[in-house]
């Protein structure tokens, strides 16, 4: 009852641990990325099938290795279920083919004690592949880290739910923001949407993604926009492609983007 197993190893990923772990490997070497002097302080990243994912998801997650991160506070969307804000997992450890990762929850943040904004659902969180899938990226990049599993709902006060999260920040923390892009839109349409999409992201114009943006885990993105404006992080995107240039289909494809905040 402790431990929430994976729901999508052998579909998205693989479930043997070695094929698994040299599938990610090979992902990451195929991603170069510039490496900068300070520690990344968020990613946002897309969490379809690794065949179609992977290769851009492995430029965020080549980002991060080799920093020293203690805790993840992962956001992203909820395919299953409805509901106002955050909700955060029962469950003590999360389980993938590679291992357990140790799950943080409310208790373990005084300052989150009485914040009616973030209430624990394993209901909710059960079914979801959006965190699951970062998972296994996360474990062979760093070592020693601890997870904060947030499904983000409709965020009624986005400033609020930003101080709330960054009242739990601190130097050695991640943000990781789980979305991919647009959906089943023909190659060309696709790729002009996700552009206007990724902009409006880049710009750190909130008011211009939440009009425009196209992205299943917008509001997890309009939250790290806030947080990235209070903080005055700088953005820069690492790779954008869909799963038309992977697989060869364009007649409908999916958008995937991974971006990184630096201050």
């Amino acid at each position: 009852m402790e431990i929430r197993d994976p729901i999508v190893a052998g579909t998205f990923y693989p479930d043997d641990s070695e094929l698994l772990k040299k599938m990610i490997l090979g992902f990451l070497d195929n991603a170069t990325v510039e490496k900068h002097n300070t520690p990344v302080k968020a990613i946002i990243v897309p969490h379809a099938g690794y065949v179609y994912s992977g290769p851009v998801a492995a430029y965020s997650f080549k980002s991060i290795a080799n920093y020293c991160y203690k805790k993840i506070i992962l956001l992203g969307p909820s395919h299953h279920f409805s509901f106002d804000n955050l909700v955060s997992c029962g469950k003590k450890y999360w389980q993938t083919p590679i291992g357990k990762v140790k799950v943080l929850s409310k208790n373990d943040f005084p300052k989150l004690k009485n914040k009616k904004e973030v209430v624990k659902s394993s209901e909710i969180h059960e079914p979801e592949h959006s965190l699951e899938v970062q998972l296994p990226f996360l474990q062979t990049v760093l070592d020693d880290f601890e997870i904060f599993p947030l499904l983000v709902g409709n965020i009624i006060d986005y400033k609020k739910i930003s101080d709330i999260l960054l009242s739990i920040y601190d130097e050695k923390t991640l943000f990781l923001i789980s979305s991919d892009l647009s959906h089943y839109l023909p190659y060309s349409q696709a790729k002009m949407i996700d552009k206007v999409t990724v902009d409006a992201i880049l710009a750190n114009d909130v008011q211009r993604f939440h009009k425009y943006g196209n992205a299943c885990g917008k509001t997890s993105i309009e939250v790290l926009l806030n947080i990235a404006g209070i903080k005055q992080w700088n953005s820069k995107l690492l790779c954008s492609m869909n799963s038309g240039e992977i697989s060869g289909d364009k007649s409908q494809v999916v958008g995937y983007a991974s971006i990184a905040y630096y201050e």
